[in-house]
């Protein structure tokens, strides 16, 4: 296939240069710029505060502990926790050391996370005491997992130590400082900082490793003026273990803004949490952002401190953007596109701008184009390809699997995301669907082929095709077509029951069931998921009636 570059958008000239320092370096001297009593972030549950002196100290003790106890930059580590206030502890300690960090999602089910533990194989889990259980089990599965890191509990759990002990026991009674602590300092181009996981069309998850270039880069994009928040208290749900989560929090951290964290969403308490903190910028999803537009709780709460809405994770309609806007008087709302592979945005909109519905232009130091996945030619304003990206935020590739690191770009060097879309006369972007097959829900990607593996291994089912149903509030919902072997009956809610009881609650069949007597498929015999799309509208009363 041949490849042009005839239409090809860049972002603004960058503010900065690139820098060539690795992360630990850049945020080394980011610590030491900061007064030691600068609060970065407080539990909104508790009260509770993170120091910028707790948070240095505390990671480069662990930093040294790790190097003691034999770990290098080849090492590959994990985190698997709520969000809470040592999170960034270990994310930290493994930044200064140079080592490979993993977050992982604590909402796997038992089979997901062996499977991503199996692709990355760490030497060590740091762990909440909510889900240490779950490690310990693992571990006796796994032998390259070695130590078990309890994060928020000096209590003694079996089989585990904990994060202060672990330090005690590496140290021996030394310490070390920011001002004698060296941080690592390899090639900020080809060290991997991050391995975090992606899921393909094959239902099973690939590791995206992320640079130290890559996620400075991004720190710098941050501090671009056309997208940095002149409001300094952030709201911090999104999942520390998701991207979205683990890189707002970082470049918080970077801008010296204060992160309002919590661990779980519940109305009153969301609410009541951003009037009583006075948050200024609230980064949320899609289905959030509607609940803010719509919800009549909102109006018994005093939410003017809100200045900004940073959406992400799936296209907002350009109508809940208009009513969330109005409704809360905001300064700017800003939606943005990127992926896990492009180190988080791609594209943004500018705070000075207001063009609802489009997921704004190309971000710094990025050039994108709009590329005809069957011809390979690059496409002007207006038509609608695959977004294809180049620059310092796109991925080095998948871990340990080269074959989907090659699939994953063309021939000529661009990521390819696998979402269509398009740009206007002005370059404003606006996402349409996806080339790929994965289903976006509340932000998180659902395998088709997954559900339908789990789907055929019932008694009952013959086969199964499974697809996004369109919805306002989480994007979509995993919908299935089921074909029942001959003479077996069995109703939608116990075929529901059956597959919410092996997944993760993002891949309920929320969409309902279908059943039929058939899966159109091609002569290979691949699921045309583009017919099943088709035979929604003749079961469209059916499903209006069930929703």
């Amino acid at each position: 296939m041949k490849e042009d570059n005839d239409f090809v958008i860049s972002g603004p000239t960058p503010y900065e240069p690139l820098c060539e320092d690795t992360l630990g370096q850049v945020f080394g001297k980011i610590f030491m710029e900061n007064a030691p009593d600068h609060k970065i972030m407080v539990n909104a549950h508790n009260g509770k505060v993170l120091t910028t002196q707790k948070l240095v100290d505390d990671s480069c003790q662990l930093a040294q502990a790790l190097r003691v106890h034999g770990c290098s930059p080849q090492t590959t580590i994990c985190i698997g926790s709520e969000n809470n206030l040592e999170f960034f502890i270990p994310i930290f300690a493994s930044i200064f050391s140079g080592t490979i960090m993993v977050p992982l999602n604590v909402n796997y089910t038992d089979q997901e996370l062996k499977h991503t533990l199996n692709i990355t194989k760490p030497k060590i889990a740091f762990c909440s005491k909510r889900v240490t259980q779950r490690y310990l089990k693992l571990k006796k599965e796994m032998s390259f997992l070695e130590t078990i890191i309890v994060i928020d509990t000096d209590d003694v759990i079996e089989g585990t130590i904990s994060m202060n002990e672990f330090v005690r026991s590496k140290m021996n009674g030394r310490t070390v400082t920011p001002h004698n602590f060296l941080p690592f300092d390899g090639d900020s181009m080809d060290s991997v900082a991050f391995v975090l996981c992606s899921s393909g069309t094959t239902g099973l998850p690939k590791g995206v490793m992320l640079t130290h270039q890559n996620i400075v880069t991004r720190l710098l994009q941050s501090r671009y003026p056309a997208y940095l928040s002149n409001h300094d208290v952030v709201l911090g749900l999104m999942p520390f273990f998701h991207s979205y989560g683990l890189f707002f929090a970082l470049t918080s951290i970077f801008n010296r803004h204060l992160t309002v964290m919590m661990d779980r969403f519940e109305e009153d308490f969301f609410l009541k949490s951003i009037q009583d903190y006075k948050v200024s910028v609230v980064r949320l999803a899609p289905p959030l952002a509607i609940f803010l537009a719509k919800n009549p709780k909102v109006n018994k709460y005093d939410l003017s401190c809100v200045a900004e809405v940073f959406c992400a994770g799936a296209p907002l309609s350009g109508k809940t953007e208009v009513q969330l806007k109005k409704r809360l008087n905001l300064k700017a709302i800003f939606q943005a596109y990127g992926c896990t592979e492009g180190t988080l945005a791609l594209t943004i909109m500018n705070k000075d701008v207001y063009r609802p519905g489009s997921c704004g232009k190309v971000i710094t130091y990025m050039q994108c184009k709009v590329r005809d996945p069957e011809t390979g030619r690059s496409l002007g304003p207006y038509e609608i390809g695959e977004l294809c990206f180049k620059g310092p935020t796109v991925m080095k590739g998948y871990y340990m699997n080269p074959q989907a690191t090659k699939e994953s770009f063309t021939s000529d060097g661009w990521l390819r995301t696998g979402d269509l879309g398009y740009y206007d006369d002005e370059q404003f972007f606006y996402i349409v669907d996806r080339l790929k097959e994965l289903i976006k829900y509340n932000g998180y990607q659902v395998a088709p082929a997954e559900l339908e593996a789990i789907l055929v291994h019932h008694p009952k089912v013959f086969e199964a095709g499974v697809i996004g149903l369109p919805d306002e509030v989480a994007g979509e919902l995993p919908i299935a077509f089921v074909v029942l072997k001959e003479g077996q009956k069995i109703s939608e809610k116990e075929l529901q029951a059956y597959v919410a009881n092996k997944v993760s609650s993002q891949k309920k069949l929320r969409g309902g069931i279908i059943f039929v007597p058939s899966i159109p498929k091609n002569p290979s015999g691949k699921i045309l998921r583009k017919e099943l799309k088709k035979k929604l509208h003749e079961y469209k009363k059916v499903l209006q009636s069930k929703l």
